[in-house]
């Protein structure tokens, strides 16, 4: 670089450019304006001082010590308390560190006794991020996402939270765990259930009298089933010394026999009513009971088991008639025997859209998910079609428009109604078979919901399907929900579908929800 020396300079530089018998030493000397005004910068021979240095904030005062921008924020200024850098952007903004494939990156807190009492750094060797405080090592998140923490680890008390991963298969409802003889009371009766009730013909019972029929169950497991039964109810009064007496036998692989008869007393002409329950020490889940429909008739156990493809839960598989749907339903007062008795917070305690609800599930699809729809998340009912329910928050797909008009069919769609108005995202995530998908549904204290899959957040669109049918995409990853109708209490569903006269199936790991304590 040529030198400035002995050459005319203009008088509003002649302070900036200082020449080297005026910055001779390490000591800082400030610069002044060519008026003898005093700037922000001070220079010696090794180093140079900034009281706030702005970078592209385009003359505005920066906001702390160095301030990089690069667009509005909006009317939002730094915290004094962490003023010294300020990154600012009217969108995303961010810090890299770049480290060699073998190193870390580090972010260190340090005090006057401790120059890195608190660390965050990140191997690369290993993939790994920890975090120190008190100059230890205490929590550490591999690359498998196993999380490692030194302490105790506490939720917290003001979230209530139910956790269902299905140690249990469940039952059916009790709506699929009656049925009625169909001619007299010694024919044969059918259903495939653990436990339900037996409506029999109309008998008459003289004092030598007993009945008997055989009745077919695939939850009896050969001798070593038990098999009990009690008389429920009867379309008559038995008189105070009469007794009716019910026993099994023939307990064998898949079916056994029921006698009822007297104690020496003339019984009327009437109805019995029968309660069964196979092998009670054996419990059914007490959280979700299986619900849907089997060849478009009553649901039956046998839609629900353990997978056989290794994936850890639930699967759950469909009838073979076109519609035929299988799905997950808590276990409440219309699935109880008796019924109005609930015996699960799942159903009992509300989940309403004011108590910041969340709502994760993890499920995985089959080796074939043509001719088929899976939905998941928030509803009323249990029925997958979105027109349905007139409020609810749930993830849809679908290869045909059985359940409603959808952008993409082989896409993942997210659908929430408010108030009977439609309003569909397609989230543009190609379903693939054989895949595990982990679902999450958040409804904020605004009542706006916030939708993730697989961790990744994906916006939700504000345009109703009567302006765009089948829905649109979003661009905005980020954009909530509108505004949900106040104080509606949603269900959790699962389920799966059969869209042609071929049976389809699913898994489901887990199923997680959890509100505010208090309103």
């Amino acid at each position: 670089m040529g030198s400035l020396k002995g050459k005319a300079i203009s008088k509003t530089y002649q302070r900036i450019l200082q020449t080297s018998s005026e910055i001779s030493d390490t000591t800082l000397k400030g610069v002044e304006t060519g008026d003898g005004n005093s700037t922000s910068m001070k220079l010696s021979t090794d180093k140079v001082e900034f009281l706030k240095v702005g970078v592209g904030t385009g003359g505005v005062v920066p906001d702390g010590l160095f301030h990089v921008y690069t667009a509005s924020a909006g009317s939002v200024t730094a915290s004094a308390f962490a003023n010294q850098i300020v990154l600012e952007n009217s969108g995303d903004s961010g810090l890299s560190i770049l480290s060699g494939s073998s190193a870390s990156g580090n972010i260190y807190f340090g005090d006057s006794s401790d120059n890195d009492v608190g660390r965050i750094s990140y191997d690369h060797s290993n993939d790994a991020i920890s975090f120190s405080t008190s100059g230890t090592e205490s929590m550490v998140l591999d690359g498998l996402g196993n999380l490692k923490v030194s302490g105790t680890v506490s939720q917290s008390d003001n979230r209530f939270e139910l956790v269902e991963y299905f140690e249990k298969v469940p039952s059916l409802g009790i709506a699929d765990t009656q049925v009625t003889q169909s001619s007299s009371a010694t024919t044969t009766v059918t259903l495939n259930a653990k436990y339900g009730v037996i409506t029999m013909q109309s008998v008459d019972l003289a004092a030598t009298d007993t009945v008997q029929f055989t009745f077919n169950n695939d939850h009896i497991y050969g001798a070593t089933s038990q098999v009990l039964v009690t008389i429920v109810d009867s379309s008559v009064n038995t008189a105070d010394n009469a007794i009716v007496s019910v026993m099994v036998l023939d307990v064998a692989d898949g079916s056994c026999k029921i006698r009822i008869g007297t104690n020496g007393t003339d019984i009327a002409d009437q109805v019995f009513k029968l309660f069964f329950v196979i092998d009670p020490y054996i419990t059914p889940n007490q959280n979700f009971v299986l619900g849907g429909t089997n060849s478009g008739s009553v649901q039956v156990s046998g839609n629900a088991g353990r997978p056989t493809n290794g994936f850890a839960g639930i699967k759950l598989v469909t009838g073979t008639t076109d519609n035929d749907f299988t799905v997950l339903t808590t276990r409440d007062g219309e699935t109880e025997i008796p019924t109005t008795v609930d015996s699960s917070a799942w159903s009992s305690v509300p989940f309403g859209t004011e108590n910041r609800i969340q709502l994760d599930c993890a499920i995985s699809t089959s080796n074939t998910i043509t001719n088929s729809a899976i939905w998941a998340g928030l509803k009323l009912t249990e029925v997958g079609a979105y027109a349905t329910d007139a409020n609810q928050a749930y993830f849809l797909y679908a290869t045909d428009d059985d359940l409603g008009a959808l952008t993409t069919n082989g896409n993942l769609h997210f659908v929430y109604s408010v108030s009977g108005t439609d309003y569909i995202t397609d989230l543009g995530i190609a379903v693939a078979a054989n895949t595990v998908y982990k679902l999450r549904i958040s409804i904020d204290e605004t009542r706006r919901i916030s939708v993730f899959v697989d961790n990744t957040q994906y916006g939700l669109t504000s345009t109703p399907t009567t302006t765009t049918a089948g829905g649109v995409t979003e661009t905005n990853t980020k954009k909530k929900s509108l505004i949900m109708t106040d104080d509606i209490d949603l269900l959790p569903f699962v389920g799966i579908q059969a869209l042609s006269a071929s049976g389809r199936g699913m898994q489901v790991g887990f199923i997680k929800m959890s509100r505010d304590l208090y309103e």
